[in-house]
């Protein structure tokens, strides 16, 4: 691999001998003849004023903007303080460009007070990545980052919080540029800790580029959350309340201080509250039927902290660390009654099972970022990433059950057991980037190296009177260790007027290790796996006129299994639902394509297909006569087609929509060794939409809501939708803004799914608590000078994102 990665660096460091590119550059000063540090320079098309480039000029006013192809322009140059400046027209031809050292006027009515009147759109429709804007949304205010993934185009949630992109689970979830440390139930719980306020955007990238990590064959949903680009010394404080059957509380504070040396931040935020669900389970084995009503209670405390600086050296150089961490206290549990009887039967004619469980769980996360930026005014830039990631899990499940017998004087017969599952996983991981201009173009790449350990521990207690007495043959421990060797090349070119191209291929060797310690010996115990993949990329747009803009991708991904779901040993969710891993998983591979088109930047319309390989879904299969159990294993492929219709326009000055129709339908096939033979298609619709209205004296209304209808994958799930209303107010100068919404209006917040197969039938519904009002307060502070914020990728992404949690 080595020597491959040299080969590969050394061809393209020979190519770069044949670049030819054209900068544009020159200065900005002030009335009084001194620099204006950072102004906003942009290069735009002369025939049709369309933007070029874009650039920030140094701190002695100083730019110079790389990969301009010949033609004719001219300057819009902006900064706090001045009134806009337009140049003259310039051309460049055959050769670089100096210009004139340019004077910019004062603006003195900008320098006793700024005010920062444009808005960002809902939706922002860009060319790898659609973005939804959170802060564009009244009725976003106090909801989670769960719920926001819902209210989020072409995008799911289903009964059991599993994320889902046109119906299919494989998508990676990252926060802020890092993949969140856990998946499934605990990704879903951390989710739900983060609120709204911390939150600035989602973005949803579905085929991205070989500089990427190539997990998730969905692609990935960014969480990007707040920055502060502001000079001098400023902040951000947020206080919110909410209330359904119980009252939350959040509350988030940013600092911010920079200057043209230094950027110092640092953030905290803490959530507290309750929320209930009633869930009614039935399910038919072997002609007995089990009916089940659960009542949950999920109760969350989080402390969440940033830190970070960033020391800019000079105008190339920049080295900064970041350090975030996540302490959450949860206790998800409640009671529930098991009616067992005779199919067909309605009331119990053998026995009842009553259940109160307490799952007591103690998460920590701390991530450690030391990173190395160079950029320089020619296109070269290089970024050097370095992450240590430490994740622990200490759970606890308590499971009393209680059999009471209906038919006959047998006294009441109680089953008590206590589980304990602490997870330690620890990820180290260095990567660097590298990009150059060749041939009017820009070229990329490089590497990054990866390693995970993972340990889980699961220790199964049997409670005999007040002694907890462990079960060794229900207790094992399971240590994974996983390496990632990556390498990738990427190229984007402008072909004339009108084509861009983007094309690339990533390499990645993978060699992972399964050690399971268990009393009970298993032929499972040691699984050693190595694979090399390459993943190709590839992308071409077209810019057919003003108003049309095309452009077809594709893109070669994986989706590799959970650390957890590798664990063959099983263990006892409950009573009755067993739960065990799949040492022998596969990882899924997707080939996609995609076919966009956007019209006035209003209308997008986008037509996909996607074929999966070794498809991963969770089966319920019956363990003996009266229990089942949960187990993941691959299908043989899936495939979809897919149609997406956005649309975000202004009706008049005061009223805007936003509308997004994704349908799809897809096909899942696989003949499993246990002669289970699933062939299962699907089409189904998603909705989200939005109507703003903008009145007088800073008061806005907002209408929004979602719709996902009934779709198949192994179960067949109901439809689902919420509408909700909001108000929004600014006052003190815009600096502040109180908002009031009310979601599920109607009071829809409701689900369920049926399924039938290998033996069992079951009839599944539930109801969350989704009506609530939501009362926020932002309050902004301190300097108001605005400068670009200085963005990063750690190097974890994918692992992070892996983790299940205990």
């Amino acid at each position: 691999m080595k020597k491959i990665l040299s080969i590969t660096l050394l061809l393209l460091n020979a190519t770069c001998a044949f670049s030819q590119s054209f900068h544009v550059g020159g200065s900005v000063k002030n009335q009084q003849d001194e620099p204006i540090p950072f102004a906003a320079v942009s290069i735009n098309q002369s025939k049709d004023s369309s933007l070029v480039k874009a650039d920030v000029a140094d701190e002695n006013g100083v730019f110079k903007i790389a990969g301009i192809p010949q033609g004719t322009y001219f300057l819009k140059i902006s900064a706090v303080g001045v009134k806009t400046f337009q140049s003259p027209e310039f051309g460049v031809v055959d050769s670089d460009v100096t210009l004139s050292t340019y004077k910019l006027t004062s603006d003195t009515k900008q320098l006793n007070e700024v005010k920062v009147t444009a808005a960002k759109p809902l939706i922002e429709v860009k060319n790898d990545r659609l973005v939804f804007n959170v802060e564009a949304s009244i009725n976003s205010t106090g909801s989670n980052a769960l719920e926001l993934l819902q209210k989020s185009p072409g995008v799911q949630v289903d009964k059991d919080e599993n994320i889902l992109v046109k119906g299919k689970t494989g998508v990676r979830i990252y926060i802020d540029g890092r993949p969140s440390p856990m998946s499934g139930k605990d990704l879903a719980s951390t989710l739900k800790s983060m609120n709204s306020a911390d939150i600035e955007a989602i973005e949803i990238i579905t085929n991205p580029s070989a500089k990427y990590d190539a997990a998730g064959d969905l692609g990935i949903i960014n969480i990007r959350l707040k920055k502060n680009v502001k000079l001098g010394t400023n902040g951000n404080v947020s206080l919110g309340a909410m209330y359904g059957k119980t009252p939350k509380y959040n509350a988030t504070l940013n600092l911010n201080h920079r200057d043209k040396k230094v950027n110092i931040f640092g953030a905290y935020g803490f959530s507290q509250g309750e929320w209930r669900n009633t869930t009614y389970d039935d399910q038919i084995l072997n002609r007995v039927a089990y009916n089940k009503v659960w009542q949950g209670i999920w109760r969350d405390t989080t402390h969440s902290a940033k830190i970070g600086a960033d020391y800019f050296i000079n105008s190339k150089n920049t080295l900064g660390f970041s350090a975030n961490g996540r302490i959450s206290d949860h206790n998800g549990g409640g009671s529930s009654e098991t009616f067992i009887s005779r199919k067909g039967q309605t009331t119990a004619d053998s026995l009842m099972l009553f259940s109160r469980t307490s799952n007591p769980e103690n998460n920590k996360n701390l991530n450690l970022n030391l990173n190395y930026h160079y950029a320089d005014t020619t296109g070269h830039e290089l970024n050097i990433d370095a992450d240590y990631g430490r994740f622990s899990s200490r759970g606890i499940s308590y499971q009393p059950n209680m059999y009471f017998f209906q038919l006959s004087a047998e006294a009441p017969l109680e089953r008590n057991y206590v589980t304990k599952t602490p997870v330690d996983i620890t990820i180290r991981s260095l990567k660097a980037d590298y990009e150059q201009n060749v041939s009017k173009g820009k070229l990329g790449y490089g590497f990054k190296l990866s390693d995970v350990k993972s340990d889980n521990t699961f220790d199964f207690f049997n409670v005999l009177g007040n002694t907890e007495v462990i079960d060794t043959n229900r207790s094992n421990r399971f240590k994974y260790t996983e390496r990632v060797y990556a390498a990738y090349a990427n190229y984007n070119v402008t072909l004339g007027k009108k084509w861009d191209l983007q094309v690339g291929v990533r390499a990645e060797h993978t060699k992972s290790l399964g050690d399971l310690t268990s009393f009970k010996h298993n032929d499972l115990d040691r699984v050693d796996t190595t694979y090399l993949n390459f993943f190709p990329s590839g992308a071409i747009s077209y810019k057919a006129s003003k108003n049309h803009n095309w452009n077809i991708n594709y893109s070669r991904r994986i989706n590799r299994p959970s650390y957890q779901n590798l664990n063959p040993f099983e263990y006892r969710v409950d009573e009755l639902v067993y739960s065990k891993g799949n040492p022998f998983l596969k990882p899924e591979y997707a080939n996609s394509f995609k076919l966009t088109h956007v019209y006035k930047s209003k209308l997008t319309t986008a037509l996909g297909y996607r074929r999966t390989r070794f498809p991963v879904v969770g089966l319920r299969i019956p363990y003996d006569s009266s229990r089942t159990y949960f187990i993941t294993q691959n299908l043989d492929y899936s495939q979809g087609y897919s149609l997406d219709v956005s649309i975000t326009t202004p009706i008049t000055k005061w009223w805007e929509i936003y509308f997004n129709v994704s349908g799809y339908h897809n096909i899942w096939k696989a003949a499993l060794d246990n002669g289970l033979i699933i062939n299962n298609n699907t089409t189904a619709v998603n909705f989200n939409g939005q109507n703003t209205f903008k009145l007088k004296n800073n008061w806005t209304l907002e209408l929004s809501g979602w719709y996902n209808s009934p779709y198949r994958r192994i179960d067949y799930n109901w439809a689902m939708g919420m509408l909700d209303a909001g108000v929004q107010k600014k006052f003190w100068k815009d600096n502040a803004t109180a908002k009031l919404s009310f979601s599920d209006v109607l009071g829809t917040s409701r689900g369920g799914y049926t399924s039938n197969y290998a033996g069992i039938e079951t009839r599944l519904r539930f109801r969350f608590e989704g009506r609530m009002a939501k009362l926020n307060f932002n309050y902004r502070f301190g300097s108001k000078e605005i400068k670009a914020a200085r963005s990063r990728r750690s190097g974890s992404e994918d692992e992070l994102n892996r983790i299940k949690g205990g």
